[in-house]
């Protein structure tokens, strides 16, 4: 299979010129589909550029800013490839600070006050997405317990068994962990998890109620294993699954609601509140079970230097990681944690969604033109409905990282696909486009490549459409096409998934026509 993904890749940059398509007859297709799917008053933007020859195959409304929902990842992505560099690497650091070393760092501590006689630990961020990711670390044959395992016994190496405290040192991005924007009853939600300068696990916790007697209160397993935590069971074991968990804002006191009749197939997910304390509590509870003590829990001090440390340990993150979960499994986390990254690589300065807007704005400038000056950017992710782009502006990035060889091939992998071979199997790959079998009616050997999108009343789909073509019995170069498709204000009868029929059939249509006798010459 990675054989096979590997030829179609490389065949994309040997790409040659031929017919285009008849760019009138493509775009009366697409609105004749737009006309049949009856989307009442919903806005629509269409643009189609075939990339051989950069022929406009359809432009329907290309230049009304729209709200992209988490097509807003791709332009994040490739900011990120472009600013960052693809040879970025995240780095979080674990060291071991001498008394004098940890003497000008610290505010008070978040635990009872310690002396400051004692070694510290440091603890200093990058704002990597990925850090305790389970599904990265799954990659790699780990679990969790594997890295936290690692940092544990790298410390109790040292032979010390009483830290005067672990400093937090997450100063590469401000402390504004939610967006001022996204909406605020999906705070506690795993789509909204917060962002820090120190990630882990996601930012978010595994509740499992676990159903006893009926009336009864279920057991609450809770992962990572935080006893640390406050919180307050209400739930009940009952006749129906009405589970529900409620963190109270601004904390990580967590009460648990609702009726618990079967163990869920998987642990719900609920967000964390500060996500640095919250890992450096854990590793001091995960010391103490070691008899290791550790005396608090602090922050650097925003205008200490960078102390000198001796290193314990480093777990680093290759930039082609991240972004592949940030676009094939719409990782909102990983998004933010990239555009606040970018802002702090252009200013110097803490990472923010201001200084991230700052960073995306010199990008699409330089990356698409003029145009951008229309676009508004408010968060990396799409969470946030005050982002506007346009379908235009959407394929010319697309247009862009093609034709760049540095960036053709990584930004493509990156991104979800699916589409069927020449003996009818499908593939994919995506945390949604595979769960759903995302184009497996395209035709054989017609690939999608991209960025699906949706928050309510949004739905949207932009990537590459490649294509096979033949010379009478002989197979050339595959065929590519960029497209972006952004629907905004649909309402009922309408739903996503009347949307995401429609992207398809439009897709298809433009394979269709791209592969058409008359227009190869065959």
């Amino acid at each position: 299979m990675k054989r096979w993904i590997d030829g179609w890749m490389t065949g994309l940059l040997l790409l040659v010129m031929a017919g285009a398509a008849d760019a009138v007859d493509v775009e009366r297709g697409l609105e004749g589909l737009i006309r049949a799917a009856g989307l009442g008053e919903t806005a629509v933007g269409v643009y189609v550029v075939d990339l051989d020859d950069d022929q406009v195959l359809a432009s329907i409304n290309a230049d009304e800013p729209m709200v992209p929902a988490s097509n807003m990842k791709l332009l994040t992505t490739a900011a990120a490839m472009d600013l960052l560099g693809a040879e970025f690497v995240f780095r979080t650091e674990l060291g071991l600070l001498s008394p004098d070393a940890a003497a000008n760092l610290g505010q008070p501590g978040i635990g009872p006050n310690a002396t400051n006689d004692k070694p510290a630990l440091y603890i200093h961020g990058d704002g990597d997405p990925a850090f305790g990711d389970p599904v990265l670390l799954e990659q790699h044959d780990m679990v969790v317990d594997d890295l936290l395992n690692q940092w544990l016994d790298a410390i109790v190496k040292t032979g010390i068994t009483d830290f005067d405290a672990i400093y937090i040192d997450d100063r590469v991005f401000d402390r504004r962990f939610a967006h001022p924007t996204w909406p605020a009853d999906d705070l506690n939600e795993p789509w909204c998890a917060q962002i820090a300068g120190i990630n882990f696990y996601r930012n978010t916790l595994d509740v499992s109620p676990i159903p006893t007697r009926s009336g009864e209160a279920p057991r609450i397993e809770l992962f990572p294993t935080s006893p640390f935590l406050q919180t307050s069971n209400l739930a009940t074991t009952g006749k129906k699954d009405s589970f529900w968990t409620q963190r109270k804002p601004g904390t990580n006191v967590l009460t648990f609601r609702g009726s618990v009749k079967h163990r869920p197939a998987a642990p719900w997910r609920v967000t964390l509140h500060d996500p640095p304390t919250y890992f450096a509590t854990l590793l001091q509870h995960k010391l103490a079970e070691r008899g290791v003590k550790v005396g608090d829990v602090r922050r650097v001090s925003d205008d200490a230097a960078v102390p000198e440390t001796e290193p314990l340990h480093v777990v680093q993150t290759t930039l082609p990681l991240v972004i592949a979960r940030t676009n094939q499994d719409s990782q909102n986390m990983f998004a933010e944690a990239l555009f606040k990254r970018i802002g702090r690589s252009v200013t110097g300065g803490p990472g923010s969604w201001e200084s991230g807007s700052a960073a995306m704005r010199i990008f699409l400038r330089e990356a698409i033109g003029p145009q951008a000056s229309i676009a508004r950017v408010a968060d990396g992710s799409g969470l946030s409905r005050d982002n506007r782009v346009t379908a235009r502006m959407l394929v010319d990035l697309l247009k862009r990282m093609h034709a760049n060889p540095d960036t053709a091939e990584p930004f493509r992998n990156s991104l979800a696909f699916g589409g069927t071979d020449a003996e009818g199997q499908y593939h994919g790959a995506g945390k949604f486009w595979t769960r759903e079998r995302r184009f497996k009616g395209l035709p054989p050997d017609h690939w999608a490549f991209g960025k699906s999108g949706y928050i309510r009343g949004v739905s949207t789909l932009s990537g590459y459409l490649v294509v096979p073509r033949a010379e009478g019995d002989q197979r050339t170069d595959p065929h590519v096409i960029a497209f972006s498709f952004l629907f905004n204000d649909y309402k009922p009868p309408l739903y996503n998934h009347h949307l995401k029929k429609l992207q398809d059939k439009m897709v298809r249509f433009i394979g269709t026509s791209a592969t058409e006798p008359a227009r190869l010459g065959g």
